[in-house]
């Protein structure tokens, strides 16, 4: 079985509106959330989003203002996106292949699957266990006036530019035969910008261009995560002092200096020795510690404690998100096993 690795990186402390606790943050493997089959280890990424009839797509092109090659462009830095998602995960070994077909259905319309001849074709020159395909792509850019806004320095307009990518991926099954996922999508992405006259606001926004290669790359990036683990940035609400008990704000100081020994030590002695309310506070401290630390398991025991022995109320919905990552992580775990 693969390990699921923990990154431990410095944390980040933001005080919440709540008085007595902070934030703290790290980051966490989650799985999937589309199962691909085990055997499947290797993959091979090709683009089959060229339009069966180039003409038209072209004369639509110039009627429309949108330019044929920033699409072509496009589809690549979608495959790029895709590419990062998945090599950044130890599910697969990825190949970028310089396949181009012809295929591209219209909007949300898938063209005809590949036939199983060019997938064997395809997976046994690149030795793959499956094949990843962009089968549709579009885009739109369009700019939105917004709200005027007075103050010191005046009228303020400002405008908002909107990417909207829309992808199309099949994944075929070499082995087994089978399109093993057909999912279409459509990823937008926002920037705003201000200035005296919409003119000027509309003029520091990000080019269409631009905006259209980002939206692209971050659209990969949503199928990549469709199909292998990921990282994501988790917060949790920890307790950062008691009245009368130096051990409890010991124990938060180490959490921020990140000496999850010495912390464990400190709110343990807490929990021992403070009074009702410093005990359940040391308690949900010490599942926040065990949890950064990858023992969800023993998270829970503490969060369970915190709520049901000292009725810390952030505790009870806190246990309830563990109960959901231990689910998670027996799915991770299932996932990245070989």
């Amino acid at each position: 079985m693969k390990r699921i690795a923990l990154f431990l990186l410095p944390v980040v402390m933001v005080l919440t509106g709540c008085a007595g606790t902070r934030n703290i943050h790290f980051n966490a493997q989650v799985p999937a959330p589309y199962n691909i089959p085990h055997h499947i280890k290797s993959l091979a990424i090709i683009d089959r989003s060229i339009p069966q009839d180039e003409d038209l797509n072209m004369l639509e092109g110039v009627l429309t203002g949108e330019g044929v090659r920033q699409d072509r462009l496009a589809t690549q830095i979608v495959l790029d996106g895709l590419s990062h998602s998945l090599q950044n995960s130890s599910r697969y070994r990825v190949t970028r292949t310089t396949e181009k077909m012809k295929g591209s259905g219209a909007g949300s319309t898938f063209p005809e699957p590949l036939d199983w001849e060019r997938v064997t074709e395809l997976c046994e020159k690149y030795e793959a266990d499956a094949l990843v395909s962009l089968e549709t792509y579009d885009s739109d850019f369009i700019v939105t006036h917004g709200a005027k806004t007075g103050g010191e320095g005046g009228i303020r307009i400002s405008a908002q530019g909107v990417a909207t990518v829309d992808c199309g991926f099949r994944l075929y099954d070499y082995r087994n035969r089978d399109i093993t996922d057909q999912f279409h999508f459509s990823h937008k992405e926002r920037w705003e910008s201000g200035g005296t006259t919409i003119t000027a606001a509309v003029a520091t926004l990000l080019n269409k261009n631009d905006a259209i290669r980002d939206a692209s790359f971050q659209a990969g990036i949503v199928y990549g995560e469709r199909i292998t683990p990921s990282w994501v940035r988790i917060h949790r609400e920890y307790f950062k002092k008691s009245k009368r008990d130096p051990y409890l704000a010991e124990g938060a100081r180490m959490m921020e200096a990140n000496d999850w020994d010495r912390a464990i030590a400190a709110l343990t002695t807490a929990v021992e020795t403070g009074h009702f309310k410093t005990k359940g506070r040391a308690a949900h401290n010490l599942a926040v510690v065990y949890e950064i630390l990858g023992n969800l398991e023993e998270a829970k025991i503490w969060a369970t404690d915190a709520w049901g022995r000292y009725g810390i109320k952030r505790s009870r919905d806190y246990g309830y998100l563990l109960t959901r990552r231990i689910n998670e992580r027996r799915l991770l775990e299932s996932q990245l096993n070989e």
